[in-house]
């Protein structure tokens, strides 16, 4: 690299989180001179919450950022120590994986990843400044006096702006347990650069020492066999340390956790008002869950490895920022954690974001022609969903330097369109978390195919190496084979779809000379998607023509008074306060999921059924 590359670049990414590891990698992939500014290097790929990546909605993400050629599900395969698909028990469409991750090893790997990028470069500094000439970014300077020329500006500065960190009633500057906060950057976003900010918060539970716990005291959760990898271009056979996969234990809460929280709610940042961020309302705190829901005596906690090397456990589901006394005996009120000892106390952490509003669908921001936003800063909450806007953030910073158009995902063919699109047309009024009822077209846009909807567009955006792009044209070419095979052959009776699984078949025989070694297990995955798409073919038009034709159906206005059997209280309050005229009119009111769009056009339509009797 020429010494004037030094201190000018293409695209600069600030944050090493998740979203700042997608967009840096991305934006490298397409060829741009990227860097990627963090303020702890040894912290990129940092798993701040819970060590684990996917589930429902979020793993649906985490497949389309891997049929991009992007890291998360790589990653997620290289550093997991336990597998599941979950909602086995219902359809495709809603089944998603979910890895364990060790949170070291997750760490090493993006690190790795990064570095192996030719045109990708790492730095350590803190932003605190940007200088803006004719509405657009020129150069970012650093804490040190530094100065870096850059062409694209990509933020991703997750819960660090103006963070705040409060156990109990104390409180202290903080973007995550034991780091300083970025002071001085959501001033410069909003005095400099015109844009609207507010304030979120999250949380996290205390950490515990596994020989201190009772296991013997609750229910063991295997992973499953064989391990369903997430990444569909040439998953791993094996875990990193071989195996065999770190069982969750599940637990819950008692009568005296409900008791002990109770009596201590004044002690609570979050209800003695010392905490003014809005929280995420589908993971909340514990204390919350004991406010918000009395009529659940207990509430479940998943109690889960951090590693394979560390003798850490995570309690998902007592996130807390209560004082660590408390917190002591909420801990031991819980069965098998009676002994248990707590290695570093929950906490919330506060922060500012940006209203994702004032961004188009690049995730650019309007004001100015070359910042693009990523992350937690959006109002989002998760891993997942900061990787997948890192994703696009990172094509479009990268598009925009080679004066190409930008990219956007389509609602209609991916997760990553629904949430740019929920967030770019709805905003956001607490942390936005991906659900699969949040996809009107969720039938099609399944775990099982995000290679098939979304690689071909990598291929164009020129973000696949030459293995990956090879590894697609023999999936391709297989699935094009058993397709027009499926329509026309039975043989003994059955069809060729269940010959294929049968002991004596080699699926090496089906496309002539075979896959190269690294891809030896890609066709079972291949199959198994073939068979979904052919399952769901029909379901999928049925539901794209039902869609099609409610776009215009008039909303009675007695509807909207009624009871609504199915919509949730939210939904038929926001929809009693607009009174969209049109269906198409209430599908564009945020929170207004597609699950409940469905719901008030069967309302709808019985109710004219009933007019006409």
């Amino acid at each position: 690299m020429g010494l004037s590359l030094r201190n000018s670049w293409d695209v600069l990414v600030v944050g090493g989180g998740h979203a700042g590891i997608e967009a840096a990698y991305a934006a490298a992939r397409m060829g741009q001179n990227t860097l990627l500014v963090t303020m702890h290097l040894d912290l990129i790929g940092q798993m701040s919450c819970n060590p684990s990546v996917g589930g429902i909605g979020k793993g649906h993400i985490v497949r389309e950022i891997d049929a991009m050629g992007g890291a998360m599900g790589e990653l997620a395969d290289r550093s997991g120590i336990q597998f599941k698909m979950l909602n086995t028990r219902k359809g495709a469409a809603v089944q998603a994986i979910r890895a364990q991750c060790d949170r070291s090893r997750y760490r090493i790997e993006a690190r790795r990843l990064l570095d192996s990028q030719p045109t990708l470069f790492l730095r350590q500094g803190e932003i605190v400044d940007l200088e803006i000439i004719n509405g657009q970014i020129t150069q970012v300077i650093l804490q040190d006096g530094s100065k870096l020329q850059c062409r694209s500006l990509v933020l991703t500065t997750g819960t660090f702006l103006n963070g705040r960190l409060h156990v109990g009633l104390d409180a202290v500057s903080g973007g995550r347990g034991g780091e300083r906060a970025t002071s001085g950057l959501s001033s410069v976003l909003s005095d400099k650069c015109g844009l609207s900010l507010g304030r979120m918060k999250t949380g996290t539970p205390p950490r515990l020492l596994g020989r201190s716990i009772d296991f013997g005291r609750m229910l063991p959760q295997p992973g499953d066999d064989p391990v369903p990898f997430f990444s569909l271009f040439a998953p791993p056979d094996r875990l990193f340390y071989g195996g065999p996969q770190k069982p969750c234990f599940l637990t819950s809460t008692t009568d005296r956790t409900r008791e002990i929280i109770s009596a201590n709610l004044d002690r609570s940042p979050l209800y003695s008002g010392k905490i003014h961020g809005i929280g995420p309302r589908y993971c909340p705190s514990i204390e919350d869950k004991i406010v918000k829901f009395p009529h659940r005596s207990t509430h479940h906690i998943f109690v889960e490895p951090e590693g394979v090397d560390v003798d850490e456990f995570y309690p998902n589901g007592i996130s807390t920022s209560l004082p660590l006394d408390v917190q002591e005996k909420i801990v031991s009120s819980i069965p098998g954690l009676e002994n248990a000892i707590i290695l570093r106390p929950g906490y919330a952490v506060e922060y500012d974001f940006v209203f994702p509003d004032q961004l188009d669908r690049s995730l650019r921001a309007r004001p100015l022609s070359n910042l693009f936003l990523a992350g937690q800063i959006n109002g989002t909450t998760g891993y997942e969903e900061a990787a997948g806007q890192g994703l696009v953030a990172g094509i479009n910073a990268a598009l925009l330097v080679s004066g190409r158009p930008p990219w956007h995902p389509d609602r209609q063919s991916s997760y990553l369109g629904v949430m740019v699109d929920d967030l770019v047309t709805h905003s956001v009024d607490e942390p936005y978390r991906m659900f699969t009822s949040r996809a009107e077209n969720r039938l099609y846009i399944r775990n099982d195919n995000a290679v098939d909807r979304l690689t071909p567009q990598a291929l164009l955006l020129g973000l696949l190496p030459p293995w990956k792009a090879e590894a697609y044209s023999q999936r391709e070419s297989f699935q094009r084979t058993l397709k027009a095979a499926l329509t026309n052959t039975r043989k003994e009776g059955k069809t060729l779809l269940d010959h294929l699984r049968s002991p004596d078949c080699s699926l090496a025989d089906m496309i002539g000379d075979g896959l190269p070694g690294h891809f030896s297990q890609a066709p079972a995955n291949w199959l198994s998607s073939l068979e979904q798409e052919i399952k769901y073919e029909g379901y999928v038009r049925i539901s794209n023509d039902r869609w099609n034709r409610m776009e215009d159906l008039p909303i009675p206005p007695e509807i909207l008074e009624l009871e609504l059997p199915g919509i949730s209280r939210e939904v038929r309050h926001r929809l009693k306060k607009e009174r969209p005229a049109r269906l198409s009119d209430a599908q564009s009111l945020r929170g207004v999921t597609p699950g409940s769009i469905d719901l008030l056009r069967i309302s709808i339509l019985k109710h004219h059924k009933k007019i006409d009797q």
